[in-house]
């Protein structure tokens, strides 16, 4: 059953969606932070993750939730990508130039500096287009590695394929090795390539997981994300919530290629605190009974 404090939470997403908001709120972001933290994506993989919005992923025209577990074929091609920004984000815009990626992050555990990670999708100066939640333009971008769907191997578990769209600065310069159309799927580190290309910060990002089959060694397990403390957290005015997703893997390689440079957008109602929700009377917080009449009574029309 939920809690009190969860109900609230949904209660606030709910007005968010009835007034059309199209701006990632503070709770979506700290949703990201605290999920990429619970799968061990920061700092083994990013050494610091501070998104300025969030970036959903749509396959097939099935909307995806942070950390979910997909099949092979689901995921076989690439899919569409909307990124919402946080009000008063600077770093997304239609303006600016992106580097968008995907990468296998290994298993949970794994020491990401000294196993190469799987490049799966490389595509330098994409650009947004639109407006929020913002779609991606790939007009004038270079396709690098074309999205290779996953294709761990059988039995080794859980593996966390994690989507980044990165800052791309005019001082970017891609390395030798990697500045050609049409690169097939290879591995390396991406810390490393972040470095040397002079890649600036991660704006936003996503992970999804794919298992074949039943994992034949034991893996740990990742710590999940206290849904309720986080809800408590934000319906205080002090933090937010996120949904808890385990990722656990053994080692995983490879995948199969299938072409694809461009992604249509879609639609994503982002939650976000607005003067509606503020009306609401944040004084009855302290009675979480009376937040939940509140809030559903204002998001649902009761």
């Amino acid at each position: 059953m939920l809690s009190l404090t969860a109900l609230a939470l949904l209660g606030l997403r709910l007005v968010a969606a009835q007034n059309g908001t199209s701006s990632a709120s503070a709770t979506d972001i700290a949703d990201v932070e605290a999920n990429f933290q619970g799968a061990q994506l920061v700092p083994e993989l990013l050494p610091t993750f501070s998104p300025e919005g969030t970036l959903d992923l749509t396959f097939g025209g099935q909307a995806v939730s942070i950390g979910q577990n997909l099949t092979q074929d689901a995921v076989a091609s690439y899919p569409s990508i909307t990124v919402s920004p946080a009000s008063g984000a600077s770093g997304i815009d239609t303006t600016s130039t992106y580097t968008l990626m995907m990468v296998d992050a290994n298993p949970v555990g794994t020491d990401e500096s000294t196993t190469a990670q799987t490049r799966h999708w490389l595509v330098n100066s994409v650009t947004l287009e639109g407006s929020a939640p913002y779609s991606v333009n790939y007009t004038g971008s270079t396709a690098i590695t074309n999205y290779a769907g996953p294709g761990p191997a059988a039995g080794s578990g859980s593996h966390r394929y994690v989507v980044l769209l990165y800052s791309q600065p005019s001082s970017f310069a891609a390395p030798a090795n990697l500045s050609t159309a049409n690169t097939p799927l290879g591995t390396f580190f991406l810390e490393e390539y972040v470095n040397s290309t002079g890649l600036g910060a991660v704006v936003a990002a996503n992970y999804f997981q794919v298992e074949n089959g039943v994992a034949t060694t034991s893996v740990p397990a990742t710590s999940t994300v206290n849904t309720a403390t986080l809800s408590a957290a934000s319906v205080s005015g002090t933090g937010a919530s996120a949904s808890g997703s385990g990722a656990s893997g053994s080692a995983s390689k490879s995948g199969s290629a299938t072409s694809g440079a461009a992604a249509s957008s879609t639609s994503k109602a982002a939650a976000g605190m607005q003067a509606s929700t503020n009306g609401l009377g944040w004084g009855v917080v302290v009675g979480a009974v009376g937040v939940v009449g509140c809030l559903f009574g204002a998001g649902l029309g009761l």
